[in-house]
């Protein structure tokens, strides 16, 4: 009986409890590492505070995890103009760059 009542007792697990707003992230139950599940979005959300527990069955205990969401230009590139023309002569050194986007 004391076996398997340490066996039992001695994994721990853990779970995201609290603040995980739209599912965004998610935690490895056995090693309690907090990852990106869904997308996140600085303009929409700047910060998630997650509850996190860590049970063994016996016992438990909670943490707090502050996630600050870090703003990036996630805007693709664009064009000023749908075409750019230019025209290189047969004359132009080849080594040198000419520019035609600016």
């Amino acid at each position: 009986m004391f076996y398997y009542f340490f066996l039992t007792a001695s994994r721990i697990r853990y779970e995201i409890t609290s603040g995980n707003i739209g599912g965004a992230f998610a935690v490895k139950n056995m090693t309690g590492a907090i990852y990106v599940a869904g997308a996140l979005d600085y303009e929409t959300r700047k910060r998630y505070e997650l509850r996190l527990a860590a049970s063994d069955n016996l016992k438990e205990n909670y943490t707090t995890v502050v996630i600050h969401v870090k703003d990036v230009n996630d805007n693709p590139p664009v064009f000023e103009r749908p075409t750019y023309r230019t025209q290189i002569t047969e004359e132009d050194d080849r080594n040198l760059p000419k520019r035609v986007l600016q």
